[in-house]
């Protein structure tokens, strides 16, 4: 009697736990289809995931779903379950073809950073990606597939009781599992730091496709938190002298720019840079051989290369200040021109690429003066820079930031600048899309080079430096059939070399070089030293002549005491030059 008790509880609870899922097969299958299939293509284009738990873990989230659904179905809001389960599980998907990569912190970051221009530029590129229609094909058969096993469990077979009791026991044991997951989400979600998210004690296991979403919302939910701390950072900014040493200091901030796709750098690359090539041949452009990124995306890099933190501080990058800051305090004027980041940009997210500048409060500290809107082109951005009366005013640094190479690239230059085409490229990847594609970055990089031209000579006259370099790399049918920027799980030393690797360079007048004959000295002696984008501020304050608690002289690129030995971490945890000590000798 008390064992027939026992098995009609069990029934009943067996009964309880799977009843949202009688009305909700096809989207219970669906779900759980699709993390497989992002799994299996994920391991075999090495985005990799524990296949066991990747397996059993999504499980309980897509009964979750169900639950949900069901709740939603009351008030005949169903189906925007269904549509939100299909939207996330095919953006991962198509994340995986892409960029060889599951939801990660950075790939949402790139998502919640781009504006509506470059969504709709890069929806554009990758409506011409075999990438995209394999995910679109996939989708479409997994849900009919769904479709049809719902309809087929729905009839009587013989161990029908018997898979209810499975199913029934690994929606539990996933349960249990994943309880541990939604602990964690619920401490980093409630915490103001990445340091919590990132704390093993806290950090879920990243199995399933909606704790990598909720994991990845709730760490650039804890990054912008983390600028409140930063504004306060930068109230208490220290400035102890300045003597202006370089009364003119021009930055450029490109974009995506492969330095190897220049004969700057690469003798046998394409001209793209004629005009960058006759101020190195006249004496005014000094190319720097070997500088590097610590990101491959645009938000990591400007935190690390705007602030005067460093990786081996023991503390926040939030406690640092930002060198445009210290230069207003000491009393240079701050121009910031940036032809993707303008405070009239609204974001869902506050996250570092944008919002070190577009935060009210960070933008006053640091600038006085801003472009309201985007330009189509560079070359129209330029026209915002005021006269060389104005900028000779006062001392002054002037920080232009380029829309430059980014994809898609063929909407980044004008036709007239249309000089490369499909047989001038020699690419064996990519077929005609490859060379289509790398003709098009080769035009855009063309563009670049008269614009960067334009800007040092706007100052030719004066007694002016400038310094341009890149955000990050960018691969462009290199050396596999891919371009633009990936995140996979191995970093290999070519993508390092693309995608990280920058151009640094120098741009001195002839009236700067007679006036300043140390700087000069120590730019034409320093070409062969190793940088990274993170000692750029360093290097800044030196070239203002400001003296501040927080500049280190081992991390200015022109000093006889630069620590050429540092440790250049790349991704967060990649020594860039032990990456490239072992790899082969050629690319």
């Amino acid at each position: 009697m008390k064992k027939e008790t026992m098995i009609r509880a069990l029934d009943r609870a067996v009964h309880f736990v799977l009843h949202p899922v009688r009305n909700c097969r096809t989207l219970l299958l669906f779900s759980f289809l699709m993390t497989q299939a992002i799994t299996i293509v994920g391991n075999i284009v090495e985005a990799t995931t524990d296949p066991f738990l990747s397996f059993l873990l999504p499980i309980f989230d897509c009964y979750l779903l169900c639950v949900l659904a069901g709740w939603l179905k009351r008030v005949k809001l169903g189906f925007l379950v269904g549509l939100f389960v299909t939207v996330i599980l095919f953006a991962e998907l198509f994340t995986v073809f892409f960029y060889h990569s599951n939801f990660t912190v950075y790939v949402l970051l790139l998502v919640f950073e781009t504006n509506t221009k470059e969504s709709s530029e890069f929806i554009q590129a990758a409506l011409g990606l075999p990438s995209t229609w394999y995910a679109v094909l996939l989708t479409l058969v997994i849900a009919t597939l769904s479709y049809g096993l719902a309809r087929l469990s729905q009839k009587p077979f013989r161990w029908k009781k018997g898979g209810m009791f499975v199913v029934f026991a690994l929606i539990l044991w996933s349960g249990l599992r994943q309880l541990s997951a939604y602990t964690r989400l619920y401490h980093c979600f409630s915490s103001a730091s990445t340091t919590v998210c990132n704390d093993p004690k806290y950090m879920p296991h990243l199995n399933t496709p909606f704790v990598r979403l909720a994991y990845g919302m709730a760490y650039n939910r804890a990054s912008s938190s983390e600028l409140y701390v930063l504004e306060e950072s930068v109230r208490e900014t220290a400035v102890d002298s300045c003597s202006y040493r370089c009364p003119l200091i021009v930055l450029v901030i490109g974009e995506s720019y492969n330095k190897h796709h220049t004969p700057l750098y690469e003798p046998n690359a394409l001209p793209t840079t004629p005009r960058l090539m006759k101020q190195r041949d006249e004496g005014r452009l000094f190319v720097y051989k070997d500088a590097v990124a610590p990101y491959n995306f645009t938000s990591n890099a400007f935190k690390y290369m705007f602030t005067l933190w460093d990786d081996s501080d023991a503390d926040e990058w939030t406690r640092h200040t930002l060198f445009p800051a210290v230069f207003k305090k000491a009393g240079y004027c701050v121009d910031f021109l940036s032809n993707q980041f303008t405070m009239e940009q609204t974001h869902v997210w506050d996250f570092a690429g944008g919002t070190i500048f577009n935060r009210h409060g960070l933008s006053e500290l640091q600038f006085h003066h801003r472009n309201p809107h985007v330009f189509r082109y560079d070359g129209e951005l330029i026209e915002q820079i005021p006269t060389l009366d104005s900028l000779l005013a006062r001392p002054t640094l002037l920080i232009v930031h380029l829309s430059g190479q980014h994809v898609k690239y063929d909407l980044k230059y004008p036709e007239n600048f249309a000089r490369f085409t499909t047989d001038d490229e020699r690419t064996p990847f990519g077929g005609e899309l490859g060379r289509q594609t790398a003709a098009h970055y080769d035009n855009a990089t063309y563009y670049n080079d008269f614009v960067v031209d334009s800007i040092f000579q706007m100052v030719r006259t004066a007694d002016a430096i400038g310094i341009y370099l890149s955000d990050h790399g960018e691969e462009v049918f290199d050396w596999r059939d891919k371009y633009e920027r990936t995140n996979e799980g191995t970093l290999y030393p070519e993508v390092a070399h693309y995608q990280y690797e920058i151009p640094l360079l120098f741009f001195m007048t002839d009236t700067f070089q007679v006036r300043h004959p140390d700087v000069a000295e120590a730019v034409r002696t320093s070409t062969d030293r190793r940088f990274l984008s993170n000692d750029l501020p360093h290097l800044l304050l030196y070239l203002g002549g400001i003296g501040s608690p927080e500049y280190k002289e081992k991390r200015n690129i022109l000093s006889p005491h630069y620590d050429m030995n540092r440790k250049r971490i790349i991704r967060n945890d990649v020594d860039y030059d032990k990456l490239m000590k072992k790899a082969a000798t050629g690319f």
